[in-house]
C-alpha cells in the first residue's frame, strides 16, 4: 500500500505532506494512522520547532472518504464509529502537540479537511483556496471538531450561520473572519508558509511551548468531550435514510467523468 503521509523537513521545520493526490487526500483510517505516526515521530524528536501540514495536488483535502462512509452505513460492525474515532484521535494529537502546526491550504479544504485545517494552530491559504462545509447538505452534522473550532473562533451565531447556510468560504472571507492568518498567491504558498514557520522556529522552544499551552487552556471548553458529542450526533444522522440517499447521490455524481473522486 502506498503511503498517504510523508514526513520530511526543512531544517528544524517538519513538513507533513498528504500524498494521496489521486483520491484528493481523502481522510480514512489509514490516513489517520499515518498522520498519528508522523506527529508521534515529530514529538519524539528534539529536532523540530514548527510543523507545516501541506498537501500534494490541487486539493488540500476532500474530507472523509465517502466511499468508506457509505460502506460503513451499510455495515453493523461499528466501522463508521471507528473511522470517526480515528479522525478524532488525529485532531487531538494536533491540538496536544507542544509544537505549533501550520496548515498550508491550496484548493478545497472540504468537510473533515476543513476540520483538519481548523485544528491547526495557524492557517496560511492560497488565494484560490476554498473552505467547504457541506455537512448539512449531506444530511449530517459535522465531525473532526469543526463545530467546536468555528464556535470558539467566531461565536455561536456566526458558526451556525456558516455551517447551515454557506456552501463555502473563500480564502479572503476566511481571513476576514480570522480563520486564516495569511494569504499567498498560489505560486508562493510554500514560501509564505515556510516564512511563518521560520518566525516560530526561531523563537525559544520553551516560550513557544508554554505560550501554546496557555492559549489552549484559555480558549478550550474540553475539545475531547465535544468530539465525542459530535461523533454521536454524526452517527445519529448517518443512521437516517436521507443521509444514505444523499451520500449515494454525491458519490455517484463525483464518480462521473470530469469530477474528482472524493
Amino acid at each position: 500500500m502506498e503511503s498517504k503521509i510523508k514526513l520530511t523537513s526543512s531544517g528544524d521545520i517538519a513538513l507533513v505532506t498528504m500524498e494521496n493526490e489521486e483520491r484528493a487526500n481523502a481522510i480514512d483510517k489509514a490516513f489517520c494512522d499515518e498522520m498519528l505516526g508522523a506527529l508521534h515521530d515529530i514529538e519524539s524528536s528534539a529536532k523540530y520547532r514548527a510543523v507545516i501540514l501541506q498537501a500534494r495536488g490541487r486539493i488540500f483535502s476532500a474530507g472523509g472518504d465517502l466511499h468508506q462512509i457509505l460502506d460503513g452505513i451499510q455495515r453493523a460492525d461499528g466501522f463508521l464509529e471507528s473511522l470517526i474515532s480515528a479522525l478524532n484521535a488525529t485532531i487531538m494529537a494536533i491540538r496536544r502537540s507542544p509544537i505549533p502546526v501550520i496548515a498550508s491550504v491550496q484548493g478545497a479544504a472540504a468537510g473533515a479537511g476543513f476540520s483538519l485545517a481548523m485544528a491547526c494552530d495557524l492557517v496560511v491559504a492560497s488565494r484560490s483556496a476554498r473552505f467547504v462545509v457541506g455537512y448539512a447538505k449531506l444530511g449530517t452534522s459535522s465531525d473532526g471538531g469543526l463545530s467546536f473550532h468555528l464556535a470558539r473562533r467566531l461565536g455561536a451565531a456566526r458558526a451556525l450561520e456558516i455551517m447551515l447556510t454557506r456552501d463555502s468560504l473563500s480564502a479572503d472571507e476566511a481571513a476576514l473572519l480570522g480563520l486564516v492568518q495569511g494569504i499567498a498567491e498560489p505560486a508562493s504558498l510554500e514560501e509564505t508558509s515556510l516564512a511563518l514557520a521560520r518566525k516560530i522556529a526561531d523563537l525559544p522552544a520553551a516560550a513557544v511551548r508554554e505560550t501554546k499551552s496557555l492559549v489552549e487552556m484559555a480558549g478550550s471548553d474540553n475539545l475531547e468531550r465535544h468530539l465525542e458529542h459530535e461523533k454521536h450526533a454524526f452517527l445519529r444522522c448517518a443512521s437516517t435514510k436521507e443521509f444514505s440517499l444523499r451520500v449515494e447521490r454525491f458519490v455517484s455524481r463525483s464518480a462521473s467523468p470530469g469530477n474528482p473522486s472524493t
